[in-house]
């Protein structure tokens, strides 16, 4: 093998809503750089993380549910897929039209199926689920996974590591994302939101990191929720400012994970009626349009 050719590119992670996506890349790459909710649909935008097991060099993307208007185009430059589904309804979900167009677009590349929520499924069980899912013959590879508990992870890498091409570093040894802080640590935040607001209220606020330094030792981050709709400010601040204490708790924890320092988030309520309506304000936010 020619000096400096090693296993390096793209994997993108992919599914429908609410399957682990981001809990998977996060073990897979051993970080908290994708956040997690319960709620679906919480990822917006690609999120990155490049790690190096071995030799090798994979920048594993994170990517919005198959389903919520998914931009296909993300498919042609990557090398491998992983495409994770829940073990239990997966027969079920290969038939829904969104993931039936999705493995058309990515059916000339390696498509790895990660079985998720394995735990779920007694072990004597998960060898049929598998089975099952090679009688498809769409599949590379088959692997079931449970991220939170490490499951399946080791396996899972292994697979993607056999599909990856062999090729230069496509990155510096010291690059862990191709996301901007500002922007990661924007989402440690509006992940939060999904889990304290109501749903339609959560999705039409977006947050605008206006500074982040630091003070006193600490990561100082400011930050904007802005809303869509000036009803939606009360909710948001909540009863003597009791929701707004709560969502800078619960960011400021998330944001240290995520960075692996002490946060002091100070965090600012606006309006900017109807800008979910507005393509200037969409893309200022960071929506894809």
């Amino acid at each position: 093998m020619p000096s400096g050719i090693i296993p390096s590119g793209y994997a993108l992670v992919a599914g429908l809503s609410n399957t682990g996506k981001s809990s998977l890349l996060n073990a897979l790459t051993e970080t908290s750089i994708s956040p997690v909710a319960m709620q679906p649909a919480s990822t917006r935008m690609p999120i990155t993380a490049i790690c190096t097991p071995g030799n090798a060099q994979i920048c594993f993307v994170d990517t919005p549910p198959i389903e919520s208007g998914y931009d296909h185009s993300i498919i042609d430059w990557a090398d491998v897929i992983v495409l994770v589904v829940d073990i239990k309804t997966f027969n079920h979900d290969l038939e829904k039209p969104s993931l039936k167009q999705f493995l058309e677009q990515a059916e000339k590349k390696p498509i790895i199926l990660a079985l998720g929520k394995s735990d779920f499924v007694k072990p004597a069980h998960r060898a049929a689920y598998v089975t099952k899912a090679r009688y498809t013959n769409l599949f590379t590879d088959i692997v079931p996974v449970t991220p939170i508990l490490g499951f399946g992870i080791p396996d899972l890498m292994n697979s993607v590591l056999r599909n990856i091409p062999l090729r230069n570093r496509l990155f510096p040894r010291n690059i862990k994302t191709l996301n901007s802080r500002r922007f990661l640590v924007s989402e440690q935040i509006r992940t939060q939101l999904f889990g304290i607001l109501p749903l339609d209220v959560a999705a039409e606020t977006a947050v605008q990191v206006e500074e982040t330094s630091k003070r006193d030792g600490r990561l100082y981050v400011r930050a904007n929720l802005i809303v869509s709709r000036a009803s939606s400010k009360g909710m948001l601040i909540g009863r003597k400012g009791q929701t707004l204490e709560h969502i800078n708790k619960l960011s400021s924890i998330a944001i240290g994970k995520f960075t692996g320092e002490k946060c002091r988030l100070d965090l600012w309520v606006k309006v900017r009626e109807a800008w979910t309506e507005n393509k200037t304000d969409l893309l200022e936010f960071g929506y894809v349009c």
